[in-house]
């Protein structure tokens, strides 16, 4: 039976991630770091790796903050460290403080990791609606792209306009981020959450249990190591499709589009999932979504040039996004209610921590060769899609308990 909570509440999701997604610094990172700071690619990836042990750290505490406390009031309090540390960015040079900016933005990202998509799963179960996971978990995350659709090219065409110097329109960029990202948080207020099981127990001890959890339950480990281990590997597309686009000389105005268009490119496919998934099978459409991108990083590896780099850094970066979701789902469909939020925050841990890893050797090789970056980065790609490949025996969608 449809609730009273559940029309207004999934407009009101989708709104969230919409505003949280309007990074008008997207398509910049690079150039911000590179030339407004003057760093190397190894002191780029040095400073994210603060970023990846602040998410390290506070991962599981702040997924426990959002099953004992609500997954709204989670994910506004995200939405404002978040934008505070945005804030922080635009205004320092200084090494300590963005070193502190990425400390605030990690706990920022870790309030919103797996808050957002437990809650949402949680209004889709009250509406009894939770088979209908992956088509409307496709929705939100298309809702997301759709800001970044827009935040992009906004960004680069402000700043390459001249309407105040390049540097400076580096660090407004990243303002405007902070300033939309708190939009959200008031957004998140608003959100009436459904009632359910709390766990009331020692938290840290709920924490570790809840990322232990995915070890312990043959299914769900290899659900989560697919997500964390590709999306690891393709994650660096989102830094190197700037490093491409300035090597290959294209004007600062117009480099925005593309990921906007990557993005448009996404939220198509993403609605068609549905029609994808049950025409190829959930397990052949997973495969594909990782094996293609590890063939594109190679493609890039040994064909240099505009032409081939644009077609990995859409290939690579639709195919990432499209995937998410469908894991989304399955890991959801075997994680009950009460530590869902903190059992996801896990799967995001293991993501991170091996970003993280993989930062200072990728920063390394990238200030040696480009080239030998992607190398390695689809060589790997393509080796964990066929080791840890999901079958058609994986896909019983059953709730586990902790």
């Amino acid at each position: 039976m449809k609730t009273p909570l559940s029309g207004n509440a999934h407009r009101l999701m989708y709104l969230f991630n919409f505003l949280k997604s309007l990074q008008f610094f997207g398509a910049l990172a690079v150039p911000f770091f590179l030339v407004r700071l003057g760093f190397s690619y190894t002191q780029m990836f040095l400073l994210e790796c603060v970023f990846g042990f602040g998410m390290f750290i506070f991962e599981i505490p702040t997924g426990v903050i959002a099953d004992r406390f609500g997954r709204k009031l989670s994910l506004s309090l995200g939405a404002l460290f978040f934008g505070g540390g945005f804030a922080l960015f635009s205004l320092t040079k200084s090494f300590a403080v963005l070193v502190a900016a990425e400390l605030v933005c990690a706990v920022g990202m870790t309030l919103f990791s797996g808050a957002d998509t437990a809650l949402f799963y949680e209004l889709l179960m009250a509406r009894g609606k939770e088979k209908e996971a992956p088509r409307l978990l496709s929705r939100y995350d298309a809702a997301g792209t759709l800001g970044m659709l827009i935040g992009f090219p906004a960004g680069t065409l402000f700043a390459g306009s001249g309407l105040v110097p390049y540097e400076k329109a580096l660090g407004l960029v990243f303002l405007a981020t902070g300033i939309t990202s708190i939009t959200a948080g008031t957004i998140a207020l608003l959100i009436r959450e459904p009632p359910r099981e709390k766990d009331t127990g020692n938290p840290l001890k709920a924490g570790l249990e809840g990322f232990k959890f995915i070890f312990r339950h043959p299914k769900l480990s290899r659900f989560s190591l697919n997500y964390a281990l590709i999306s690891s590997m393709t994650f660096f597309m989102f830094w190197f499709y700037q490093a491409l686009l300035m090597e290959n000389k294209v004007p600062v105005s117009l480099q925005g589009f593309v990921p906007a268009a990557f993005n448009l490119g996404a939220t198509a496919l993403l609605a068609f999932s549905e029609p994808i998934r049950k025409k190829l099978g959930t397990a052949n459409t997973l495969l594909l979504s990782s094996g293609i991108p590890g063939a594109l990083y190679l493609l890039i590896a040994f064909v240099p040039g505009i032409h081939s780099a644009l077609v990995a850094i859409f290939g690579i970066t639709i195919l990432k996004m499209f995937r998410r979701p469908l894991l989304s789902a399955l890991m959801n469909a075997h994680i009950e209610s009460r530590r869902r939020a903190t059992v996801l925050s896990g799967v995001s841990m293991a993501e991170r921590i091996l970003t993280t890893a993989l930062y200072p050797a990728v920063g390394l090789l990238s200030d040696r060769s480009l080239g030998m970056t992607f190398g390695l980065l689809g060589a790997l790609t393509l080796a964990f899609s066929f080791l840890l490949r999901v079958g058609e025996d994986h896909l019983l969608e059953t709730v586990e308990s902790a």
